[in-house]
This record gives structure tokens, sequence and C-alpha cells, in this order.
């Protein structure tokens, strides 16, 4: 009777587990494989020490060892080929903004955190609405105004010329133009490697090999000879040199 109450409890346990593992994220699933391989594997030590067999456990660790890291580099040697998976996303925010960058399809969307639109998709405004919001961001923050330009440059090339000049000299308020935007420094502030991992579309604890991918694989979207945005491509420079140390 004991192990027929046992039995029922793991089976109403793993269908809660599966449940749980389809809503989760990547990361949440591996964080709980990991936590769930260290309570299986020192239950198993344990059992082990207590059955006098503890000895035979090492000789078998110590001859597996060698095979398991064989294994993990040549995965490792597999994820630096295959480049950054399917579904990453890049994540820059300003004061202003908070725009987002879809690895796969190049696709960009923002969120305006200040101001008149607060609490507005950049895409439920209208082309006037932008173009409003990029000459107060010009006066107000130059580092979001430069990220919106990236943005409007992604979406509507013709923006410039369709807004009567306002992609150029900043009617007046901004003090400078869109190419003198993009050429100020990426960012006021030290990038923390909160910000960098985001950027890159990475987890923390990105191994380096992750980072320099990610940071390719974004290059080949953002950089400006492919049509990119220079801000843009300077923030993922910056996160990586941030990462790797220089």
């Amino acid at each position: 009777m004991p192990w027929f109450l046992l039995g029922i409890l793991l089976l109403f346990g793993g269908l809660l587990l599966t449940r749980w593992f389809v809503k989760a994220t990547p990361a949440q699933a591996a964080t709980v494989l990991r936590v769930l391989a260290l309570i299986v594997g020192g239950t198993v030590v344990l059992l082990l020490a207590v059955t006098g067999r503890l000895a035979y456990a090492a000789m078998l660790v110590g001859a597996l060892l060698p095979l398991f890291l064989r294994l993990r580099n040549l995965r490792q040697m597999w994820r630096n080929a295959t480049g950054p998976s399917a579904g990453q996303r890049s994540e820059v925010s300003t004061r202003c903004l908070r725009m987002t960058l879809d690895h796969d399809t190049g696709a960009m969307s923002g969120t305006v955190l200040e101001g008149e639109y607060r609490g507005r998709s950049l895409e439920e405004l209208t082309e006037a609405e932008q173009i409003d919001l990029l000459h107060a961001l010009r006066v107000e923050d130059t580092e979001s105004a430069a990220l919106l330009e990236a943005y409007l440059d992604r979406i509507r090339p013709e923006w410039r010329q369709g807004a009567g000049g306002a992609g150029g000299a900043g009617g007046g308020q901004g003090g400078g133009s869109a190419d003198d935007a993009r050429q100020r420094p990426a960012s006021d502030g030290a990038m923390t490697p909160e910000e960098a991992y985001g950027i890159l579309g990475l987890e923390p604890g990105a191994s380096p090999e992750q980072i320099k991918a990610a940071h390719r694989a974004l290059m080949q979207k953002l950089h400006p000879d492919r049509g990119g945005s220079t801000w843009l491509a300077a923030r993922v420079n910056e996160a990586k040199a941030m990462l790797l140390g220089g």
C-alpha cells in the first residue's frame, strides 16, 4: 500500500511538473533542470554511501567524466557554429524609450516611457505623432532621439523626406542634425552588465563564444553599411566590449 501511494504521488507530481515546463521560459526550465539534477545526484551519492558502494560510484564517475567533458565541448562547438538560437530578442532602453529588436526577423518595436505619449507603443503612434515625439526628444533626451531615428529608419526609410526636414536640421529645436546625433557617444553613462546582456539578447553568464556570435549576428542586421543604424551598432559594439573587457 505505501508503494502504491508513493507511485500516485510521483505520477501527480510528474504531471504538475510537465504542465509547468510547457509554460516556462527556456531559462526557467534550464534552472529547474539543474536544481533537479543536483537533488537527484545528491540522493544517489547518499544512497551509495549508506550501502557502502561509494567507491564503485567514484570509479564510475572517473570513467565517465572525460566523456562528459568531450560531449560538452562538442555541444559548445555546435552552438558556436550555428550562432544564436531562434527567438532571441535584444532590448535597448534610454530615459524615454524602450526598444526591442527581434533577432530572427529584424523587426523593431518600442514603448514610450516618459512625456506626452508615455505608455504608448511606437507602432500605434501616427507618423505625425512620431515626428512630434522626435522633436520633443531632441530637446529633452538626445539619446532617446537617436534611438527613435534608428526605429524610423528601420520601419520607414523615407521618413526624412516626408517629414519636411524633420530628419535633418531638427527644426532648430535640437541644436544639431541627425548626423550629429548619430555621432554622439552611444551612452551618457557606463553600461551595466545587465544592459549589455539585454542588448545582445543573452542570459547573464553567457560564454565569450556566445557573446561573439550574438554580436556578429546583430551587426549583420544593424551595421550602417547594410542600411542599419549607426547608433544601435555603436551600442552593440559597446555591449560586446563591456562583457569581454575591451
